[in-house]
């Protein structure tokens, strides 16, 4: 009889004791991580994770170019390519500008004659008002010289309007009225080697150069330059 309860205790204390492990399993483990997950589902999900905008959509590059020529540096120009066409053995001088182009004609190959034949002054008055004096040369030959002086006023749009001038009137008391913002000349060129040259400087700069080197024609203006084949 003894030995019977004695059994029977041990089958029902080892009974309890897996049914105690199989419930401390089922609530810690099972009913916890359910309740942690769907705890875990409740959180926020911080700001910083969230795409708001959707997927990031590629952005169109847009590049600007700047139109050509426009306000181009003037030392930008063809020049020298231009002049070994018309000229490689002056360009192979390193003759870079017209400027320099100029003076070497002048000095190197010689000037046989030189006439200006047009002169224009910009002024400027006290009062503000423009004026322009025009020197025109008729005949710059070596035994006589005519030169008409001719007066205008310019409005607001750059038109000149033409001013009396006076029979004895002289350039020097024409310019002496304002001040000479600008000086415009025009000139002919004949080189001893028979090239020839017709030239236009504004403030002792180069406008405008035509270059006519036995028939081959260089032409400028600044340093845009073109030399027909």
């Amino acid at each position: 009889m003894k030995e019977t309860s004695l059994r029977t205790w041990i089958l029902w204390a080892a009974a309890l004791f897996i049914l105690s492990l199989s419930v401390d399993y089922f609530f810690l483990h099972f009913l916890f991580d359910e309740k942690a997950h769907s705890q875990a589902q409740e959180l926020p999900v911080p700001a910083e994770s969230v795409n708001l905008q959707g997927p990031a959509e590629p952005v169109d590059v847009v590049q600007v170019q700047a139109p050509a020529n426009a306000d181009a540096p003037e030392g930008d120009g063809n020049f020298l390519s231009n002049l070994k066409k018309c000229a490689p053995e002056i360009a192979a001088q390193a003759i870079a500008t017209p400027e320099a182009l100029v003076e070497y004609l002048q000095k190197s190959v010689g000037a046989k004659k030189e006439d200006i034949t047009l002169e224009n002054y910009h002024l400027t008055l006290p009062d503000g008002s423009l004026r322009r004096v025009q020197v025109l040369i008729a005949d710059n030959s070596n035994s006589k010289e005519k030169r008409e002086l001719r007066l205008f006023a310019v409005d607001a749009k750059g038109y000149p309007d033409p001013l009396p001038v006076k029979a004895n009137e002289s350039l020097d008391n024409l310019l002496k009225q304002g001040k000479t913002t600008r000086h415009e000349v025009k000139s002919e060129i004949e080189l001893r080697d028979g090239s020839h040259v017709l030239l236009e400087k504004h403030d002792n700069r180069v406008y405008e150069i035509q270059y006519n080197n036995q028939g081959k024609i260089l032409s400028c203006r600044y340093t845009q330059c073109q030399c027909p084949s």
